[in-house]
Order: structure tokens, then sequence, then C-alpha cells
């Protein structure tokens, strides 16, 4: 079936299910949730300017996951694909990487409900295997806004929640959902939760899902090159994935809580080859797991003798086990190598906050992290890694005439190698000193502006150090940290725009200096690859973000919302005489959304956003030679409508999509040889 006649196809089942939707709903549900009185943007992304305020620093972008578009059951690249100033792209092996103000994708931190997941044998994780299921918020914090969240946090975090939903459950609510598209590919989600018991003087409450994600590839947009192709497909872009989880809560009074969030996935996927290369990896992993627990106790607000105070603890496992399978040609029939990945990573964290004189408070925060690693490359026997981790800060809020707040910290991190595979030289140990100073000034109840100061490093992960990557990399324990220093300063306006009630605009300068920073060369005589410390990376840029409603009743109104990075990154190889400058690799510095919500007949709202990335560059590892991909624009059309579900049953609310993503099928680069999906007409339902 022709990829056109697919799309017919799944339009008019589409179109058949939007009568029965409405048969069996009544009164149309107002979009704005009665909890969001605080939130400033009624559109998929929503800035808290106050709630969300970080001290010196722009505010944070909290992202709903209810509103997202993507999927009923979306994982957290298709979360922050959505999300502005995160750059979200795959990699030659098949991850997805973050990258916050042209930071490395090792230099922006993820919590899940609080345990730091990128701490581990790479410092990072892939987004594309985190799932979202029963998650409530992502909450973006760019640059280094507090020196408390663990260590390697320089470009910002990104923190998964599931705690919010607890506040609601009363006596039970479930969701769920199911999405398909153009391609056969479908997801289908289910989860509940209720309180259970009122226990010492609180309540207990439970929350459990599961979804799973089926697909045989993602459409190649016309414009790229695929020899091996198959029905419009991507070559080896498969996944199939299934992941749960499940939360216990205590909620006391005074902020009292214990909670216990366990969660994992299973997925089988393939790795699409780089097209711009003669020799791509070609790779599978025929399993690729996790389990994930994170325990979180916080004492609530306690009297002491100097004020008041608070102590939160937790305690976080994060485990993993995966398998490489490299083949001989792109027929992928002969295995020619293996890699076995069995990987443990422990962290436990204390964060204590106190009141002091005049509205100050006072925090500090202890972080540390056990990773272990073992790694087989077949028919060797498995050898073991281990880093250890950690860090502790202080930091200081200071009032000061009102509307004015000082904050400023100190932080002390240190990593140590203790097994090394049985490689020598191992790695010595690093320890260093950070710190941070910002100033907030609210203005008025309307305008707020900010401007900060820090100076972090970040240690090189095992993988980074050790890593042969089935003989395409040459290990290096001569590794150094990287150190970045960052300043930045902006402003954010929240107000009324005479005949718009609601309208919320942010503007973020910032400029990076990256020292001893780790870049990849290109080695002869076998090729391989290596990782050095060379370069120094400086990065200069503004952050714009803007939302506006157009009309008292949200349901009816006209939304526009738009954002925009731009950027400049020039990499000095100071090892060359003069000290000559190139471009970054995969980074674009320019990037930019623009949307707009307009209500339909029949209730219904329609969305049309552009998402504009600009010209950037890559290594060529077969002529070491840069290569330069132009700016795209990828547009996409949806349609929705949102029903409140008669009766009073568990279920209060039903959603329906109907999404045309990539208009123009236009070819968009995540990197050289590495295109992002092409036109796919999607439907979903969600229910709540």
């Amino acid at each position: 079936m022709t990829p056109d006649a697919r799309q017919a196809r799944l339009l008019a089942i589409a179109l058949a299910c939007l009568p029965f939707a409405s048969a069996a709903a009544q009164t149309p549900r107002d979009s704005a949730r009665a909890d969001s009185a605080a939130q400033r943007l009624k559109a998929v992304t929503v800035t808290e300017s106050r709630a969300a305020a970080v001290v010196g620093g722009a505010s944070a972008v909290v992202v709903r996951t209810d509103a997202l578009r993507t999927s009923p059951a979306p994982s957290l690249e298709q979360a922050l694909r959505e999300s502005p100033f995160v750059h979200v792209r795959q990699n030659s092996r098949g991850e997805m990487e973050l990258s916050v103000r042209g930071s490395d994708s090792r230099q922006a931190a993820v919590l899940l409900d609080g345990v730091p997941i990128t701490l581990g044998w790479d410092h990072r994780t892939d987004p594309s295997l985190i799932p979202l299921t029963g998650a409530q918020n992502l909450v973006i914090v760019r640059g280094l806004g507090s020196l408390l969240n663990g260590p390697n946090t320089l470009g910002g975090t990104i923190e998964v929640s599931h705690d919010d939903a607890f506040g609601r459950l009363g006596g039970g609510q479930a969701w769920g959902g199911a999405g398909v598209d153009e391609n056969s590919s479908y997801v289908a989600a289910l989860g509940a939760g209720r309180e259970l018991a009122d226990l010492m003087g609180g309540q207990l409450a439970i929350r459990g899902g599961v979804a799973h994600r089926q697909r045989d590839g993602v459409s190649l947009p016309g414009g790229a090159i695929d020899p091996s192709a198959r029905d419009g497909l991507r070559t080896n872009s498969d996944l199939t994935q299934t992941d749960g989880f499940a939360s216990l809560r205590w909620s006391g009074a005074a902020g009292r809580n214990v909670g216990l969030t366990v969660s994992g996935y299973d997925a089988e996927r393939g790795v699409p080859p780089e097209e711009h290369l003669t020799a791509p990896r070609l790779w599978r992993y025929p399993y690729t797991s996790r389990a994930m627990a994170a325990f979180s106790a916080n004492s609530g607000s306690i009297q002491t003798p100097f004020g008041f105070g608070s102590l939160n603890v937790g305690a976080g496992y994060n485990g993993g086990r995966s398998k490489i399978e490299s083949y001989d040609s792109r027929q992928y029939r002969t295995i020619n190598g293996e890699e076995l990945g069995d990987e443990r990573t422990w962290t436990g964290r204390a964060l204590l906050a106190h009141s002091l004189p005049k509205s100050a408070t006072f925090k500090a925060a202890a972080t540390v992290a056990d990773v272990n690693y073992t790694e087989t490359l077949s028919p060797a026997a498995g050898v073991d890694y281990r880093q250890r981790l950690f860090s502790g800060g202080a930091e200081v809020e200071v009032p000061v005439r009102g509307r004015t707040t000082f904050a400023g910290g100190l932080v002390f991190d240190r990593s140590t190698t203790p097994e090394t595979g049985g490689r020598t030289p191992a790695q010595e140990s690093f320890d260093d000193i950070g710190w941070r100073g910002g100033v907030t000034h609210e203005v008025n109840d309307d305008w707020r502006v900010h401007a900060s100061a820090s100076q972090r490093s970040r240690f090189p992960a095992l993988r980074e150090i050790y890593s042969g990557a089935l003989n395409r990399f040459r290990p290096n324990p001569d590794l150094k940290p990287e150190r970045l220093l960052g300043v930045e300063a902006g402003f954010t306006v929240d107000r009324a725009w005479g005949p718009i009630p609601d309208g919320t605009i942010q503007v973020t300068g910032f400029r990076h200096r990256l020292d001893d920073a780790v870049i990849r060369i290109t080695l002869s005589n076998p090729t391989r690859f290596m990782r050095v410390n060379r370069d120094r990376i400086e990065s200069a840029g503004a952050e714009v973000l803007a939302g506006f409603v157009f009309g008292e009743d949200r349901e009816r109104a006209v939304t526009l919302t738009g954002d925009a990075m731009l950027q400049t990154i020039t990499v000095y190889d100071i090892t060359a005489a003069g000290q000559p400058s190139r471009h970054t690799e995969n980074n674009p510095e320019t990037r930019g959304m623009l949307e707009l919500g307009v209500p339909l007949p029949w209730q219904m709202r329609g969305f049309a956003n552009a998402r504009y990335t600009g010209t950037q560059y890559c290594l060529n590892a077969d002529t070491s030679r840069e290569m330069q991909l132009s700016g795209q624009t990828e547009s996409d059309l949806a349609v929705e409508r949102r029903f409140t579900v008669s009766g009073r049953g568990l279920f209060r609310s039903l959603r329906a999509l109907v999404s045309l993503d990539n208009v123009a099928d236009a070819t968009v680069y995540d990197q050289c040889g590495l295109p992002q999906p092409g036109r796919t007409l999607r439907v979903m339902f969600t229910f709540r």
C-alpha cells in the first residue's frame, strides 16, 4: 500500500470515530483545568513565572504531559521535541541526545522523581526510551539554576514528576489512550490510582500504569537517501517497547510525605544507518531493559530553636541491561560482533532547608552515586568498571529591599574510578569547587529581571574514558574534567496587552566558556575515534519565549505561542598555532517554533505550527572534512476535541486528535545522514 493510500485509509477511520466519541460524551470540557489558575500559557508548553521561578535565572518551563500531541503515552524524547529551548537529536548509536544552550548531551541532568538517571556508565540517558506513563509534568531549567542537583549538572535540569497526581485521586481515577499512524505503528496505555486509607493522620494512595509501543519503522522523508528502505520506511528504524510504573505515597500534614516509585521498560529496536558514510554502524539492540526505583521522605516544616526547617532524603536505583549486535551488511542477517552491557547505579541524596533571619533561607545538599558497569565484548569474558561521584553544596537566598532577592552558593564535587576493567593506567581522582551567584528583581507585579554567573566542572563518564564501542574507539584514561563558566541575564513580563487578556514574554541572554572540552578526533591506520581534551568552546546567544491568549473564554480563544534560540558557537583548537576556530558538530545555531491555535466548528480546536532548524555542521569520518546541512522547516497540523464523559465513572474526560506531522515532507536532519521522520498521519484518543 502506498503512503498516500495509507493516509487516506487512516483519515477515513479517524473521521468515522469522531461521531462515536461525540455520542459517548456530553458538554465539551474546558481545556483549562481548575488547578491551572497560576499557569500563564494554556498551550502545550506552560511557563509559570511565579511558581517555577529560579533566583538569578530564567523562569522554568513547565510542560504538562496531558497536553502533548505526539502520543497518548509519550516518551521523554517526544515531549522534549515539543518543548522550547531543548535540542533533541538522534546519534549514530540510535540514541537520542539532549542539548541546552549549546551544551554537550552529558551536561544536562535528567531527574525522575528526584533521582538523577543521567549518572551512570555514560552520564546521559536516552530519552527515546524513558517513558512518561503516569507522569504529570516536566520542569525544564536552563543553565545552572542550582548547585544542589548533584554532579555534572552544567547545562540545565529536566525533572519528570509523578507527585502532583496524588492530590486529586479521591475515590479513584483512571487514564489511558491509544494511537495509530499510517504505517500501522501503534501505542496503547492504561493506568489507574486511588486513595487506599487514612493512615497516621494522612492519606495513603497508590498509582500504576502500563504502556506498549510497536512500530515497523518511521517514514522516510522525500528528500532523504536510503537505498535499503522498504514501503517508505527508514532502514532498521523499528521499535517494540513495553513499560510500566507503580507509585505508593503517604501524605500528611505540613508537607510530610513518604513515597516509593518503581518503573521499568523492555525494548527491542534497530539503529538506522548514517547514510552519508560508506561504512556506517549496522547495529541492532535485540534487547535493552531498565529498572528504576525512587524512594523519598520529607519531614515537612518543623519548628527549631532557630526558626523553621525541613529535611528531604531520597535514594534511587537505576539498572539496565543491553545487547548490541553488529552486522556485516544492510540485510542484517550475519552478526560479526556483540557487546553486552550491565549497569547498576545507586544514588543517595539529602536536602536540608532552613529559615534565616529577615526571610532569608539556607539550603544544603549532598548527593552520592556509585556506578557499576560490566562490559562484555563477545567472545571475551566480561570486565568490570566502577565510578564513584560525590557532590555537596550549600546555597542562601536573601531578600533585599522587598522585591530583590540574592542567591549564592558553593559546591564541592569529586570523582574516582576504583575499577577500570583491568586497563592501566587508571584515571586519577578529580575534585573541584564550583560557585554560583544570582539576583532577581521584581520590578512590579508584571515585570521580573534576573542575572547570574556560575562556574562548575563535569567529570568524564566511564564510557568516554574506557569504551571501545565494538572496536570503533580507542580508550583514553587521560581525560580530564571540563569546566564551564556561564553568565546570563534577562527579563520576564507577564501581563495583559490591550485586547490580549493574558500574555507572556521572556527574553534571556547568555554567554558560556567551556575549557578542556572533550571532543572526538579521528585516528588513522587503522581508522578509529578517540576522545581528548583539546578545545575551548565559546557560545553566546539569546532565548525568546512568548505566548498570547486572545479572548476570555479559553476554550474558544485564539492562542499564539512561539520560542526562538539564537546563538553563536565557536570551537577553538588550543593545540594549533593561532588558535584556529571551527563550527561545533550537530548543534544548529538557530532554532525556533511558532504555533497558532484556533477554535473550529463543533467545539473543535485546530493547531498549526512550524519548527525551524538552522544550519548545522558535522565532521565526515570518511573525509575528515566538515559537512554543512542547510536549515529546514517542519510544519504540523492537528485538530482535537475534548469531551466531558457522562456518568460518574473512573473516566471524566475524553480527547480525540488527528494530526498530520511534517506536512511538506521536509528533510530535516538530526545530524549528518540521520533525517527526522517524513510526513505521517496519526490518530489518537486519550481519556482521564
